[in-house]
């Protein structure tokens, strides 16, 4: 699937996750001038890592301050810088790890592989109050990636190690990009707690430009 495949893919997701842009904006509730939030769900894996990783799942958290929000009693478009850290466990393919064996005599006795992915970025985010609880909003930014392949496999136990132990781990770190968007959605009529659901893109730059990560999460926020 080409990059611009997926980013088609991830609009089509964000526009069902934005579905209810049908209900009324009288009387909406105006968001908090601090925020933060945290969440689960799953990720997949575009563009060459779509063929070394299968279908894998990610934690998600983050917070920060508004920029622009209208003033009491007035509702109306908020503007958010947010700090925002992302971690994504994936297992590697079976012939992603054959194809490593066969590349390094070394990993002769690896019985599997994963990927771990992080990533911390800073992103403007844009919130757009549509009634007393439902607000959509849509962010993107750039900031740090780190992305980590370790193999695991059996060797012979000794008094400082067990029998399964890591073989050998590989790791780069770059810059990414990210683009996303959800909807929030209140827990009561006055404000607080919301919960929220979320999709999002994030793109290796330089060394792991052929890393792009979709995850789909949902959690809680304030």
């Amino acid at each position: 699937m080409s990059i611009q495949e997926m980013f088609r893919l991830a609009f089509v997701a964000g526009a069902v996750l934005l579905a209810p842009l049908g209900l009324q904006a009288q009387d909406a509730l105006q968001d908090h001038s601090c925020t933060v939030g945290a969440a689960g769900g799953f990720v997949s894996p575009f563009g060459k890592d779509g063929n070394n990783f299968n279908l894998g799942w990610t934690l998600q958290a983050g917070g920060g301050f508004a920029v622009i929000r209208p003033p009491e009693p007035h509702h109306g478009v908020a503007l958010y810088i947010t700090a925002n850290y992302m971690y994504a466990k994936l297992g590697a393919t079976s012939a992603a790890l054959t194809a490593a064996k066969t590349a390094d005599p070394t990993l002769a006795s690896a019985t599997s592989a994963h990927g771990s992915f992080s990533a911390v970025t800073v992103d403007p985010t844009v919130r757009f109050p549509l009634s007393r609880r439902v607000g959509p909003y849509a962010s993107g930014g750039f900031g740090w990636f780190r992305r980590d392949v370790g193999f695991n496999g059996v060797n012979a136990a000794s008094l400082l190690e067990s029998s399964a132990s890591t073989l050998d781990r590989v790791a780069s770190n770059s810059g990414v990009f990210d683009l996303g968007g959800g909807i929030n959605i209140g827990l009561t009529h006055n404000g607080g707690l919301m919960v929220y659901t979320e999709v999002r893109v994030y793109r290796g730059a330089a060394i792991n430009s052929t890393t792009t990560l979709l995850p789909v999460s949902a959690g809680l926020r304030w």
